[in-house]
């Protein structure tokens, strides 16, 4: 290894409180496939949705199911969730806007989950770097375990 081949290490934490979940396991079959890309999910029981990584907010759906964080490289998903799309951004409230920084631990949303599980619909929260292929090294993050929010519980490696 030469001397300029540092790879930096991003801290993730967990987006809601509640039971992490292999992202293999999500009842979404593209999430489940990784399509969209590497990451993690938790099953939440809380309302309240925090930023896993330091970055800046770089979109946020207008239906409030999804938020863009660019972290050096890497864009990261927080995906609120499961079809939540079809509801219009109801059960959602929005914390922060396009442009702010945020750290692990800023909350971005808080969902009402009680109204998407009546709607029918799966609340599972999922983290996944989207262009991961490009930029991921490694991803080292628990595949169960109970988190808070917040939560220091893996760290992403760039390549």
């Amino acid at each position: 290894m030469g001397l300029f081949n540092h790879h930096r290490k991003l801290t993730l934490g967990a987006p809601v409180q509640g039971r992490l979940v292999p992202l293999k396991s999500v009842k979404n079959a593209v999430y489940a496939s990784d399509q969209y890309g590497v990451g993690f999910a938790v099953e939440p029981d809380c309302d309240q949705v925090v930023s896993p990584i330091a970055g800046t907010i770089v979109s946020y759906f207008p239906t409030k199911h999804a938020v863009g964080i660019q972290a050096d490289k890497l864009e990261v998903l927080v995906h609120m969730g499961i079809d939540t799309v079809e509801l219009n951004g109801n059960p959602f409230e929005t914390l922060v806007k396009v442009g702010d920084h945020v750290n692990v631990n800023t909350p971005l949303s808080r969902m009402d989950l009680a109204q998407i599980r009546q709607a029918g619909k799966a609340a599972t929260t999922m983290v996944v770097v989207v262009n991961a292929g490009e930029h991921v090294k490694s991803l080292d993050v628990p595949d169960s375990g109970t988190v808070a929010a917040g939560e220091a519980i893996g760290q992403v490696v760039e390549a």
